[in-house]
């Protein structure tokens, strides 16, 4: 125990706490009593044994290793159990020697070898294995093997080992040995973030309070159903402050993000709360992330901390290698998901885990498109829908009121034709029992890109600008086939934009969003990157070039608008509409007919909450009388 105690004073100097498993020194007679007797007896006989050594280490310790041992040990610091090997190992003593180190960061090192912890021992021609979890894979999987043995050990789970706690009385005793007039080290005092939480004077809105209370209300598990920009990130985050503090035991915190760039908006409003800053747990934020998940999980499963935070992306939580290290953690665990409707295709389902004690899913659109089974596995999984807080709840009180402009274009000759023949090969196709489902979506597909990239766009687009005059802080969607030829008329326009694309990294796209918010860039033309939670609250105007008919992306991009901001009293939306042609012959096509509901399903959305709802109601009458709809 003395070699063993060799610098416990400075880890206990930066806050560390150790926990040994030692053998006592038992006669046998002592062993015999144990190995017979009952768990009252065994304690009684330990506590005997016991008593007589604790003189004893008044004078075999060296003053500074019992000094510092018994001021742990009253600090609650130091934790001893002592190992009697079972009539399996009849005769034997616990002679096991492995151990775990930790450091701040969760790193570890594991050891095992033969020596002896005894001073002679330490003269001894002895040999030690060890692994450094930070070196590769294989060592982390040592480091694991260590850890388990050890938990095994300590929580009485080996058959071969009975492991006992120190008896009442004991402890204290050993505390007494201690030098008041010589403390061998300063008390470490954790860093008090209640001043972070008190000086914000956190605060829930009516409406985040009771979705919360509805959380709770449903066993800890829901999904909440709220408008982009209502608040989402700082509701769920009041739910998780409010649930561990009602736990004793430690607690893994789990946050699933569909993009990366959201995790650092996770990590800011983290910080509100006075959480400890989370762990990036993806690949383009972290190279290492299997190794740090696995020191996280140690950390939770060992106890050595009371609380793990961890960010990561839906497509990193449903990876093989994540999800069986979550399946190993028997403590406490909560999952938070972002944008929860990307978890609920079939393959990023896997990681929506059992193990999640709690769960709380977000979005405004928690419902997947065309795919009844994700939706209900996602509803099964989290518990149903417990609150909900429309657009029209939201605003003006909590969102920026809008004006909606839907631009109507109509398709040139070529690309109605284009359609039409597509639309004929689609219902071919469609209504073959020989042909197989992904030829149908295929087809589909070639349909919808004709409307998407309709030719007609670019002069509205022309026309817009010229009408805003001088854009500020616009955003523009487009898609793929789109984007050079927007940013080519953006430039003839005089606007100085940049594209917001998965092309950029994660450092670029955090600047982009800095430099528009501060007025750096007139405009930023993004792709899908910008559908999903990302802050975006200084922007004023809207342009939606591109729009697929899922509900999802284009009420996401309306929230992109609507947040609010410093002197923003409205935002404007203009969204492309396109119609086959603003004059249909007597025999309109069902396909064509078809092709303006679907566009219609957006419009209604978007005007339905709209100030200016009525004007831009009429723009579509004229329309929607023509096509009989």
């Amino acid at each position: 125990m003395q070699s063993a105690a060799r610098g416990i004073a400075e880890l206990a100097d930066n806050g560390g706490t150790a926990k040994w498993i030692t053998s006592p020194k038992l006669t046998e007679e002592d062993w015999e009593a144990i190995k017979k007797g009952d768990e009252a007896r065994s304690d009684e006989v330990l506590r005997e044994t016991l008593e007589k050594t604790i003189n004893d280490l008044r004078y075999d310790l060296e003053y500074d290793t019992r000094n510092a041992i018994a001021w742990m040990i009253a600090d609650g610091l130091l934790e001893i159990k002592f190992a009697i090997p079972t009539e399996s190992l009849s005769g034997g003593d616990f002679h096991d020697k492995f151990g775990i180190f930790y450091d701040e960061d969760g790193n570890r090192v594991g050891f095992h070898g033969s020596q002896n912890d005894s001073e002679q021992a330490l003269r001894n021609y002895e040999a030690y294995s060890v692994d450094c979890d930070w070196l590769g894979e294989r060592d982390a999987e040592g480091v694991d093997s260590h850890e388990q043995r050890f938990k095994d050990l300590w929580e009485g789970r080996d058959s071969n080992v009975d492991t006992y706690s120190i008896p009442d009385g004991i402890a204290e005793d050993i505390a007494e040995l201690r030098d008041y007039d010589n403390r061998p080290y300063t008390p470490f005092e954790e860093p008090d973030n209640s001043t972070t939480k008190d000086s914000n004077e956190i605060t829930l809105r009516d409406y985040q309070r009771e979705a919360v209370d509805n959380w709770f209300e449903n066993n800890c598990h829901g999904l909440l159903r709220m408008a982009t920009g209502t608040g989402k990130t700082f509701t769920a985050l009041a739910a998780l402050d409010e649930y561990l503090e009602q736990q004793d035991s430690p607690t893994l915190c789990v946050i699933a993000v569909p993009v990366t760039h959201l995790a650092n908006q996770w990590a800011e409003e983290m910080d509100i709360f006075g959480f400890p800053s989370p762990r990036f747990l993806f690949g383009t934020a972290n190279s290492d992330w299997k190794s740090d998940l696995s020191r996280v999980v140690s950390n939770i499963r060992l106890e050595f901390r009371d609380r793990e935070f961890i960010i990561t992306t839906h497509r990193t939580l449903s990876e093989e290698y994540f999800r069986e290290k979550i399946s190993t953690v028997d403590e406490n665990t909560v999952l938070i998901a972002d944008e929860v409707h990307g978890l609920g295709s079939e393959e990023q389902r896997k990681g929506l885990l059992d193990e999640y004690d709690a769960r709380l899913g977000l979005s405004a659109t928690p419902e997947r498109y065309y795919d009844e089974e994700g939706t209900e596995f996602l509803l099964d999984y989290f518990g149903d829908i417990v609150y909900e807080y429309s657009l029209s709840d939201a605003v003006p009180e909590y969102l920026t009121p809008y004006d909606y402009e839907p631009i109507i274009v109509e398709m040139t000759q070529e690309e109605l034709e284009e359609y039409r023949k597509e639309s004929k090969k689609l219902a071919s196709a469609a209504a073959s029992e020989d042909i197989e489902e992904e030829v149908v979506e295929h087809l589909a597909m070639k349909r919808a890109s004709i409307v998407k990239s309709a030719e007609n766009k670019y002069r509205h687009l022309r026309r817009i600008l010229q009408r805003i005059d001088d854009p500020d802080h616009l955003l523009v969607y487009t898609n793929p086939d789109q984007i050079d030829d927007v940013q080519q008329i953006l430039n003839d326009e005089g606007v100085f934009h940049h594209k917001f694309t998965y092309h950029e990294d994660e450092d670029q796209r955090d600047e982009l969003l800095e430099g528009f918010d501060a007025g750096d860039w007139d405009a930023l033309v993004a792709m899908k990157c910008l559908d999903e939670g990302v802050d975006v609250p200084a922007t004023r105007q809207a342009i939606l070039m591109s729009n697929s008919g899922n509900p999802m992306q284009f009420i996401q991009r309306r929230g992109r608008v609507l947040r609010q901001a410093e002197g923003k009293d409205k935002a404007i939306i203009y969204d492309m509409v396109v119609v086959p042609s603003k004059d249909p012959p007597e025999d309109i096509a069902t396909s064509e007919r078809k092709l303006l509901e679907k566009e219609l399903d957006r419009f209604a959305e978007f005007a339905e909450n709209a100030k200016n709802r009525h004007t831009a109601l009429n723009v579509i009458d004229d329309i929607r009388v023509k096509y009989r709809i």
